[in-house]
């Protein structure tokens, strides 16, 4: 097969980092070294987390996406939807796709700060990004906006799993491995609401809230899971309801999201189970704490699970125990996080067992692959493996399970193994792939571990990012600027905002104004009061289309606002203005010209909308109008410039002008459209 996309770069080998302290377990029989296991190096613990996503993207595009060398684009055709591989396998389960991708947004909810701060915000970013456009594809919406059939799994279980090859070797999907419903599947239609409203809520994408939205209003109606072809088994669908609804209530504060999150969310902690794939009560539980104020469901749980296992490793389930262990951790950080409120503080319990799970146990081994010098070498993953199994499966049954048997093998790095079958962890079969119980990897195991590593860095505070894993990663360069104690390089854009009489177009002063996110109305980014000059910030926003609003007290019937730069909405008087995409601001130069004024005598002459005379039409166009609105003096506008921006219809250059531009801009008209008609 001819290999497409592949990423050339090569990093060499891994760094080591600082020397951490270790914080020994009781009961544990082994005595780390900790500068072998670095077990506190939680920032280089999250950067790594993230990286088994890389090695589970699928479809076409895989091999621009993914960060390791050794993917490349599999599943093409038809039936592609993007999305990730739920495991070592082919396969994409809407279950663990939804889970996994509802607790990443979580995850960034919770610690923005920590992920900017690690430079990992844009990793995160990729992959939430490519779980929303998976979800996104996998919905089929009516004209009114309605869910008329989505995708809950794709690939077939027995196909896929009778094989043992790289993905890029497993070829297309046909029609018979798309598993779809009109009215099922509600607990995985909830999933992606919670997930798309996330997204939503962290980086702005309108699309994702209306689909959200839309899922959780199937999810509502039918409450009913589908069986069919499910690689796992659900317990209910009301928890992943409640789940979504809180998410949807952040998003847009409506409360009957809020009711339907707290109708069973609250009182007293019957209800409440471990959170994983199977049952996210606890998570949903958390979540309206968070907005009511309520927390003795989720700490009561989480403390009896606390105080039954304060000398040992935390095991629910003996398949993947290392999977649920890091999931309660992450509850228990994230409840811990608001200990204030909550009054609750599980630091200390989940730094004991994330050291047992880095190495320091009676095993000496690590769940991590590739984290440090006893780590796990040989994870059940097919594409790692680089082992070919024919259909006579002898290759199979001739291998010890050794990826140091295998040549061109890879190192996983950063995913997460199953663990122990019990507490101790000599049950770990450390260097036997064909050992799935053991050495499992997939997308709902790793979340765990994402989340854990990020809360304990948010609390502790301790380790750095690292700026090369290996010779077959291409380290994020947010995370290498980091590495190297420099500051990752921001998106910015500036917006410029003037005030103007809607008859004269006269720039005017004294009106008070406010900025915020849409998605964080209650933060106020600045205040200001107009005066003659354009009123001028800079912005980072978390992605290129992330909508700002612009709040305006009392402003006067005859004055409107204009404002160009970045992805804007205008509120005036109840009235608001299509939003703009965010466009970061070109830096223009602005000369002295001695011209003698020439009539321009034929169209060819003229470029309309080219107020900056740079021979193209960009939002940098509306900002040199809005400048010269405001001080036409400072920012003078040549004839052929006046000519060129006079474009609304109306004659004379105004704020209505820029506008045209902006709407140019966000794609509503065509430079070929201009000069508009006259109304």
């Amino acid at each position: 097969m001819k290999m497409k996309g592949k990423l050339t770069k090569k990093l060499t080998a891994l760094a080591a980092s600082a020397v951490m302290g270790v914080t020994s377990v009781a009961g544990s029989a082994f005595t780390a070294n900790a500068a072998d296991l670095e077990l506190d190096n939680y920032a280089k613990l999250l950067q790594y987390s993230l990286y088994f996503y890389d090695a589970n993207y699928c479809g076409e595009g895989t091999g621009s996406k993914t960060h390791f060398s050794w993917r490349d684009d599999c599943h093409t055709g038809h039936n592609d939807m993007g999305g990730f591989h739920d495991a070592g396998d082919g396969i994409i389960c809407g279950l663990t796709e939804g889970f996994t991708a509802s607790t990443l947004g979580w995850m960034y909810y919770e610690y923005k700060e920590d992920f900017d701060k690690t430079g990992t915000t844009a990793h995160l970013k990729d992959i939430t990004d490519e779980f929303a456009r998976y979800m996104r594809n996998c919905t089929t919406l009516d004209g009114n906006g309605n869910v008329t059939k989505f995708i809950y799994e794709m690939g077939d279980d027995g196909k896929d799993h009778g094989k043992w090859r790289a993905p890029e070797l497993m070829g297309e999907r046909d029609d018979s491995e798309i598993y779809s419903t009109t009215d099922g599947a509600s607990d995985v239609a909830a999933q992606y609401a919670a997930a798309l409203a996330q997204n939503y809520i962290n980086f702005g994408n309108e699309e994702d809230l209306q689909y959200a939205k839309a899922l959780y209003d199937f999810a509502a109606k039918n409450r009913k899971m589908t069986y069919d072809q499910m690689t796992y088994s659900d317990k209910s669908v009301e928890d992943d309801i409640a789940w979504a609804a809180g998410w949807l209530y952040i998003a847009t504060g409506e409360q009957p999201y809020l009711d339907a999150n707290s109708k069973d969310t609250s009182g007293t902690n019957d209800w409440v189970n471990d959170y994983y794939y199977g049952g996210v009560w606890l998570g949903a539980a958390i979540i309206n704490a968070e907005i009511t104020g309520n927390w003795t469901a989720p700490v009561n749980y989480i403390q009896s699970v606390v105080n039954s296992n304060q000398n040992k490793f935390y095991v629910m389930n003996s398949w993947g125990s290392a999977r649920h262990n890091t999931l309660m951790q992450t509850c228990a950080m994230a409840v811990t996080k608001h200990k204030d409120e909550s009054g609750a503080d599980f630091s200390e319990w989940c730094q004991k067992q994330m050291n047992m799970i880095l190495g320091d146990n009676n095993a000496n081994v690590c769940l991590v692959v590739g984290y440090n010098d006893v780590s796990a070498t040989s994870p059940h993953h097919r594409a790692a493996s680089a082992l070919y199994v024919d259909d006579s499966w002898s290759q199979w049954n001739s291998w010890n399970g050794d990826y140091a048997s295998v040549e061109g093998s890879h190192t996983l790095y950063g995913a997460l193994c199953g663990g122990p079958t019990s507490e101790d962890f000599s049950t770990f079969r450390k260097l036997d792939a064909k050992d799935a119980t053991s050495n499992e990897v997939a997308l709902d195991y790793q979340v765990g571990l994402v989340g854990a590593a990020a809360g304990l860095y948010s609390y502790f505070g301790t380790g750095s990012v690292v700026a090369e894993i290996g010779g077959e990663v291409t380290v994020y360069p947010e995370e290498i600027a980091v590495a190297n104690g420099e500051t990752p390089a921001k998106n910015t854009a500036t917006i410029y905002v003037t005030f103007n009489d809607i008859k004269t177009g006269e720039n005017v002063s004294g009106v008070e104004a406010s900025l915020v996110m849409i998605t964080d109305p209650e933060k106020t980014i600045a205040e200001w009061t107009s005066t003659n000059e354009p009123y001028e910030i800079e912005v980072s926003p978390n992605r290129e289309d992330t909508p700002y609003r612009i709040v305006i007290n009392n402003l006067p019937a005859e004055y409107e606002c204009n404002a160009a730069g970045a992805g804007i909405v205008l509120e005036a008087g109840g009235v608001w203005q299509e939003a703009v995409p965010l466009t970061p601001i070109e830096e223009t130069t602005t000369t002295t010209e001695t011209t003698t004024t020439t009539e321009l005598t034929t169209e060819k002459e003229i470029t309309y909308g080219d107020a900056n005379l740079d021979d193209k039409v960009t939002i940098s166009d509306a900002v040199r109008i809005l400048q010269y609105l405001a001080n036409g003096e400072k920012y003078e506008l040549s004839d052929k410039a006046l000519i060129n921006a006079d474009i609304d219809g109306n004659p004379g250059v105004t704020g209505k002008d820029a506008a045209v531009i902006q709407k140019v801009d966000a794609g509503i008209y065509k430079v070929g459209d201009l000069p508009l008609k006259a109304e």
